[in-house]
C-alpha cells in the first residue's frame, strides 16, 4: 500500500508552549544546580560543614528541584510530540511545585515561564 504526503496526518504541536516550558525548565535546572554549588562554596569558605537536618534539607531541596525541572522538560517534550494537554498539565503542575526547590523555582522566573508554557500547551498554542 502506498501513502502520499497529502494523506499523512499532521500532528498539532504547541510550539509556543514547548519553547516557553523548555526555557522555564532550563532556568529551574541551572539555578538549582548553581544554588547547590554556592552553598558548597560558602561551606568551604567559612570552614564548616552542614550536618544533620540542615544537610538533609539542602540535599532534599536540591533533589526536588532537579525532579521538578526534569518533569517540566518531559512535559515540554510531550507538547512537542503532539500530546499537548498531558504535557501542558505536567509542565504546569511541576512548575508550580518547583517553588519548594532549593532555588525557589529558578528564582521564580523559571516557575512563571513553566506555568505560562504549560497553559499555552493546554490551550494548544
Amino acid at each position: 500500500m502506498i501513502f502520499s504526503l497529502a494523506e499523512a496526518k499532521e500532528v498539532k504541536r504547541a510550539k509556543a508552549g514547548f519553547i516557553v516550558s523548555l526555557i522555564g525548565a532550563i532556568l529551574i535546572l541551572i539555578v538549582d544546580i548553581y544554588m547547590y554549588y554556592v552553598i558548597e562554596i560558602l561551606e568551604e569558605a567559612a570552614g564548616f560543614e552542614l550536618f544533620g537536618f540542615a544537610e538533609t534539607l539542602v540535599i532534599g531541596l536540591f533533589a526536588w528541584g532537579l525532579l521538578c525541572a526534569i518533569l517540566v522538560l518531559v512535559g515540554a517534550a510531550l507538547m512537542w510530540t503532539g500530546k499537548t494537554t498531558a504535557g501542558g498539565i505536567l509542565a504546569l503542575l511541576f512548575s508550580i511545585f518547583s517553588i519548594g526547590s532549593l532555588a525557589w523555582g529558578g528564582f521564580v522566573i523559571g516557575m512563571i515561564l513553566g506555568i505560562v508554557g504549560g497553559a499555552l500547551g493546554i490551550a494548544k498554542k
